[in-house]
């Protein structure tokens, strides 16, 4: 009988739910509607009560044969007819996202039919192809590069009906082609790349309470201020005696004039006239010591005349207040100096008050431009003498004013021989009081992140100051070629690698490539053409996607052409380019340093040794505490192809060679040669599923054709050299003249950004680009290019 009760209990707790497999999609007549995979087959889920959506993802998981790997389940259920009678027709499906929406869901299975519907956001065990054409993107510190180009991709797909139907391409055909090559939308890359914590963002707020002041715990005011000035008070100088006199007129708000100032007197009255307040010092024992003989405190004077002759401070004397009372925070803006003024003193400051008194305050911590170029050439040495192996130089013209300087630290140049031969190079605009530029040369490690090499400050970014960077450049890395660099489409570039490494193959950054061909083509709607030309891994496939842009848009085709597919298509570039599309390496370094740009010289170097230092010290960690034979991030890609090569079909046509079917294609792979004819491993030298796949039937390990620069021991072997502070003094080093160069920049406040495009804004907003400007079309003649009035078409 005991035994009954319990099982009429579970019964009543339990409920049993048909469950199919597909995808939502929406009819003309805007209603849902459930496509099942009949492949698929049905199942079903028996729910308890209690049961949380974790469990309910892992019963569709196991049921569905998927594994979390490359998949993002969806559970949804369509609303039983009483409901959708009393609701529009175009009501969406109920989405099952967390535990309170499984409890409803069970008591509505209760009284009424319910069937879910199982949808997967990744590729499924039979589109075993999935991310088998994965492109490693080149700069996983940066993730919105990959959302940027799903957003873009799906901004087009909304116009490429009206331009097939324009040029004549099958829209079917273009449909089913234009994502073949788009390897850049499923896979996460988010599990590996940049170290955490590696670099921590400082973010001040503004109620910090290192704002009020050292020991200050509330706002310093008339009410509670006391003056410590007194008789036969002594200051070490006339300086510390005029500061603190300063600060007591500060608050009691009150202005002063200095009747006498010479080396042994200083004499300071009221500036309202007849009033009695004063105070007087005088050196005694010490030659610089000022002692206070006579101070008034009382002021006899009206507070309407000392309101009226209060004068405001300057914006020098605020800067220096600030530091003496908080120091120099990192992060902090002129709004933090405006906030902490007026809390600890009352004073009201605009921002301009506010942005110079920073100026001034970080002037007196890190010195002048002219004090670093002056400081700049025992800086250089004494960087090298700490770093042995360090390469470093330093130019000035016949005035012995500054040209260029060059940094080239001994831990970026042990490091780059376990690298992939490919070096990104940029530049970038310097923000402070001479301006200037930095060139930047970086490099990818192991698990594909950023690996700065060398760094120049020089007076402008011309084709003569590049062509210096790059006889640099081949001094410090000329032992290590073949070498591949990847540059924007400056002719400054062009000429200088043409003219010091024409051995090395050079390409251009697709993203700049791209911004010019929407400027200059007004061809956005088949960007996702160039990109699959772009992207593509094999000729044929090249060939495709440029039979597609030639049919939609001619002059597109020729320009692209025109340009040199060598320098901005992957499969027919000469030399290895790997994962490496674009010059966002050496843009994510400008990126880093971009507040300290408007620094001295010496300030600047000092920051991005800081940064490498940390860089370095983080990744040689992570390194070390890896028990894999490659990179986190290859190991990730290895995983993912793995599990889409275990669905794979296999035929041995001889000892080394298989044909492999499977996915989009099948592929022939040449152990032996290390080829593929999906063309992904000829490219990124990992290998794809087909090798993954033929490799497990010749019962190799995989592991023997992944390149060896991606192996754990090259990857500590990149960071085991350690990055060293500056060692000793200025006085310990042979002093050599350097003076700022001979113009300036404009007065005024300088400009941190430049104008971005609407790619760039979008990229970082993370939203959908702004769209281009409507194509006007005749009315009359309906042709586009014109509007009616301006129609010549006879009537």
């Amino acid at each position: 009988m005991k035994s009954n009760a319990v099982v009429f209990v579970y019964l009543q707790e339990m409920v049993y739910i048909a469950s199919v497999y597909g995808e939502w999609v929406i009819k003309d007549n805007l209603s849902w509607h459930f496509e099942v995979d009949y492949r698929k087959g049905g199942r079903m889920f028996s729910l308890r009560d209690g049961c949380t959506h974790d469990e309910l993802i892992q019963m569709a998981l196991e049921d569905y044969s998927l594994t979390k790997i490359g998949h993002r389940l969806e559970i949804s259920y369509p609303l039983p007819e009483v409901f959708t009678q009393q609701t529009c027709n175009d009501s969406p499906p109920m989405f099952v996202t967390n535990d309170r929406q499984v409890e409803s869901l069970i008591e509505l299975s209760r009284n009424h039919g319910v069937r879910l519907c199982v949808s997967s956001k990744g590729k499924d065990e039979d589109n075993v192809d999935g991310p088998l054409d994965e492109d490693l993107d080149e700069n996983l510190d940066d993730e919105l590069k990959e959302e940027f180009d799903e957003e873009l991709d799906e901004d087009w797909s909304a116009e490429r009906e009206e331009v097939s139907e324009e040029s004549g391409c099958d829209e079917d055909d273009v449909r089913e082609k234009a994502y073949e090559g788009d390897d850049d939308t499923h896979a996460d890359y988010s599990q590996y790349g940049k170290i955490k914590d590696e670099d921590v963002v400082i973010d001040v707020p503004f109620d910090d309470p290192r704002l009020l002041g050292r020991g200050v715990g509330h706002r310093i005011g008339i009410d509670n201020w006391e003056d410590n000035i007194y008789e036969h008070q002594s200051f070490d100088t006339k300086a510390q005696l005029i500061s603190e006199l300063r600060l007591t007129a500060v608050m009691t708000r009150f202005s002063f004039r200095i009747a006498a100032s010479t080396r042994k007197v200083f004499v300071a009255k009221c500036k309202v006239a007849g009033c009695k307040w004063r105070l007087r010092a005088a050196v005694k024992n010490e030659p610089s010591t000022f002692w206070v003989t006579k101070y008034v405190k009382s002021h006899t004077c009206s507070v309407s005349d000392r309101v009226r002759n209060h004068k405001r401070c300057t914006t020098k004397y605020i800067g220096k207040l600030f530091l003496d009372r908080t120091g120099l925070i990192e992060g902090i803006v002129p709004q933090h100096i405006r906030d902490s003024m007026r809390r600890m003193f009352g004073m009201k400051l605009d921002y301009t008050a506010s942005y110079r008194a920073l100026k001034h305050a970080q002037d007196l911590v890190w010195g002048t431009a002219e004090e670093g170029y002056a400081n700049l050439p025992s800086y250089l040495q004494r960087i090298k003498d700490a770093n042995p192996g360090t390469v470093t130089d330093l130019v000035c013209d016949s005035q012995d004013r500054f040209k260029y300087c060059f940094l080239s630290l001994a831990g970026s140049i042990s490091g780059f021989q376990y690298l992939r031969r490919v070096i990104v190079v940029d530049g970038t605009h310097l923000t402070g009081k001479y301006g200037g530029a930095l060139l930047v040369a970086a490099g990818q490690d192991a698990n594909f992140q950023i690996f700065p090499l060398a760094f120049a400050v020089v007076d402008a970014e011309d084709s003569e100051s590049w062509e210096w960077f790059f006889n640099k450049l081949r001094d410090c890395f000329r032992q290590f070629p073949p070498m591949a660099i990847v540059s924007d489409r400056a002719a400054a570039i062009a000429r200088a690698i043409g003219i010091v490494m024409p051995w090395a193959s050079r390409g251009i950054c697709y993203y700049h490539l791209q911004g010019n061909i929407v400027k200059d083509f007004h061809a956005k709607e088949i960007m996702y053409m160039v990109k699959g030309a772009a992207y593509a891994h094999t000729v044929p496939e090249y060939d495709r996607y440029m039979d597609l842009i030639r049919a939609a848009n001619p002059a597109l085709a020729t320009y692209l052409e025109t340009a040199d597919p060598k320098l901005w298509s992957r499969v027919h570039f000469e030399g290895d380019r790997y994962n490496i599309k674009t010059s966002n390496i050496a843009e994510s370094i400008n990126s880093a340093v971009k507040k300290a740009k408007g620094l001295p010289i010496p300030r600047l170097l000092e920051f991005i040794r800081e940064k490498l230092g940390r860089w370095f010290s983080k990744r040689r960690e992570d390194a070390l505490s890896l028990t894999t034979r490659h990179s986190r991030g290859v190991e990730y890609i290895l995983a993912i192809r793995s599990y889409y090569a275990g669905s794979m079909i296999v035929d041995r046509i001889d000892a080394w060679r298989f044909h492999v079917k499977g996915g989009r294609r099948d592929c022939n792979v040449d152990l032996e040669n290390r080829t593929c004819s999906c063309g992904v491993y000829n490219v990124e030298k990992i290998p794809c599923s087909h090798v993954i796949a033929a490799a497990a039937e010749a019962n190799v390990d995989m592991s023997y054709y992944v390149c060896a620069t991606h192996s754990t021991p090259s990857l500590f072997s990149t960071y085991a050299h350690p990055i060293y502070p500056k060692e000793g003094t200025d006085s310990h080093v042979k002093p050599v003249r350097c003076l700022p160069p001979g113009e300036s920049v404009p007065s005024g406040r300088p400009k941190k950004s430049r104008w971005q495009t609407w790619l760039e804004m979008s990229r970082k907003k993370n939203t959908k680009p702004r769209k281009t400007h409507k194509k006007y079309s005749c009315s009359k003649c309906k042709e586009p290019g014109h509007t009616r009035p301006n129609c010549v078409a006879e009537d």
